[in-house]
């Protein structure tokens, strides 16, 4: 093998991988706080930039839902069809989403 046909193996095989898969996204790891199956559509990881999409189907008449995504209050849309619908765009980091159920039929404490 010639000297040229070494460094076009070596291009192919180990350069053009490292500078292609920098261009890729790095993923993000989501934690649903234990109640991933309660969201539908998600997923464990979301590239950076990535528009997300999950919706919450178990809702309850006589419960409030409060949802937090990355921390902060998150306001989501709701569909009759498809229930609570969460979409935000992913950060460059690990996120929480997590909901905080509360009864209406109860006393406040």
């Amino acid at each position: 093998m010639n000297k040229t046909a070494i460094v076009l193996v070596f291009l192919l095989a180990v350069v053009l991988p490292l500078v292609f898969g920098a261009c890729v996204p790095k993923k993000y790891a989501v934690d649903y706080g234990g109640q991933k199956t309660w969201f539908k559509n998600a997923k464990d990881s979301y590239r950076a930039g990535q528009t997300v999409t999950i919706y919450y189907d178990c809702i309850a008449t006589d419960t409030d839902y409060t949802f937090y995504v990355d921390g902060t209050y998150f306001r989501p849309e709701y569909s009759d069809a498809k229930g609570f619908i969460l979409t935000f765009r992913m950060p460059d980091h690990d996120i929480t989403i997590r909901v905080e159920e509360r009864n209406t039929m109860l006393p406040d404490n």
